[in-house]
């Protein structure tokens, strides 16, 4: 995904803190442990976040251990691994195989085409595993990159679309909680698409990317009050569900974290206004 999905660490408390840590660190390690060091480098907060929302929501079984890292070799720090972990290890090379070939595609960059080359046995892999996701993924990447050839101004289509695939990644289960995660999953989706959107305004009408809100002509201090409503949508799927453990580190990143970026971003060009 994009990276926007991630706890404020200023409102978070130090339980909290340890707690993303553990999963964010777990999540690497399946991923290096499943897929190899290339899996590793895709690893997002977008994923952890999946991986924490998923954990509250099926309260699987858990082993917390401590461990060391390449990246810190003097130091060891906790590690969470449960079954949901490895599920969201898949999913991430999933993703990320298919956001490779995505932008290899429209950008032609050499170097996306190498990840998803070096990508591409861990994905048959996950393939394998779950040929269903895999076809409903390249499906939706088939329509998505049809939307963007099209040029379309209006922003729904590419939202609603990146949605769905969102969908498939929260689908962890076909149970009781089936209906209640493809909406959450869908808004959320929709939310993550347009806040990119907004992020890459100024890029992308420059270069001539594709950009519903620059074809449209929605400025991106105007798109505040549709992501508010989009993300509530979201947020009251989110509050009728028994999320008990993580409660409070899924709301700070659904109330606070995902809105960082962008007040950045606001705060940024308001400056550079004044200037």
């Amino acid at each position: 995904m994009f990276g926007y999905v991630k706890p404020y660490l200023e409102d978070l408390q130090e339980l909290d803190k340890r707690r993303y840590k553990a999963v964010y660190c777990g999540l690497c390690r399946a991923l290096g442990e499943r897929h190899g060091v290339t899996a590793q480098m895709n690893l997002t907060y977008d994923m952890t976040f999946l991986a924490v929302f998923l954990s509250s929501l099926y309260e699987v079984p858990e082993q917390t251990q401590e461990a060391k890292c390449l990246p810190h070799p003097g130091k060891t720090h906790m590690e969470v691994s449960s079954g949901v972990i490895d599920y969201c290890a898949d999913m991430t090379v999933l993703l990320s195989y298919h956001k490779c070939m995505d932008d290899w595609q429209d950008e032609h960059k050499i170097s996306r085409k190498t990840m998803a080359d070096l990508l591409k046995k861990p994905y048959e892999r996950v393939r394998q595993l779950y040929p269903d996701k895999c076809a409903a993924i390249e499906r939706l990447m088939g329509e998505f990159s049809a939307i963007e050839k099209s040029a379309t101004p209006v922003p729904d289509a590419a939202a609603i679309c990146f949605g769905q695939m969102l969908e498939v990644l929260f689908l962890y289960r076909e149970d009781f909680w089936r209906d209640a995660l493809c909406c959450f999953s869908a808004a959320l989706g929709q939310f993550i698409y347009l806040m990119d959107a907004v992020l890459d305004y100024r890029k992308d009408e420059k270069s001539g990317s594709y950009n519903p809100l620059v074809l449209s002509g929605i400025r991106p201090e105007d798109i505040r009050e549709p992501l508010m409503v989009i993300l509530g949508q979201a947020s009251r799927v989110m509050e009728s569900l028994p999320l008990v453990q993580d409660e409070s580190l899924i709301r700070n990143i659904i109330y606070s974290g995902v809105w960082q970026d962008y007040n950045k971003s606001m705060q940024k060009q308001a400056e550079g206004e004044k200037q």
